[in-house]
């Protein structure tokens, strides 16, 4: 299984729940509707707050607004993917709507090896 991990920002003066009702709401209906089909799991989460750990200096203000996992199957779901964001047509409405919301200089996408411990119910 391949895993995407996406670190997004919203952009700047956006409220968090404006953020968070237009991901919902318009970003992921549209990712949904174009590359759900090769999804084996998709989760948006949202940080409420860091833990004690971080240093005093930073908040959750400072940090990204949500994080987004995504599963696929394999690498040929994953190069689908690519290949379905990048043509040109869909490629234009996925960056206008990310522009609406997102400051996207600070979106970071990770393909992460996932290494399950055992402790998963």
């Amino acid at each position: 299984m391949v895993k995407i991990v996406i670190l997004i920002k919203k952009k700047p003066g956006m409220s968090r729940e404006d953020f968070i009702h237009h991901y919902e709401t318009s970003h992921a209906v549209m990712g949904k509707r174009m590359l759900g089909h090769l999804w084996v799991k998709y989760v948006r989460n949202y940080p409420k707050a860091l833990m004690e750990y971080q240093p005093e200096e930073t908040s959750v203000d400072d940090s990204y607004d949500a994080v987004t996992e995504i599963w696929l199957k394999d690498e040929a779901a994953m190069e689908e993917m690519g290949r379905i964001i990048n043509d040109p047509e869909n490629n234009k409405l996925i960056l206008e709507d990310e522009e609406k919301f997102q400051d996207r200089l600070k979106t970071r996408l990770l393909i992460v090896e996932e290494v399950e411990n055992g402790t998963t119910l």
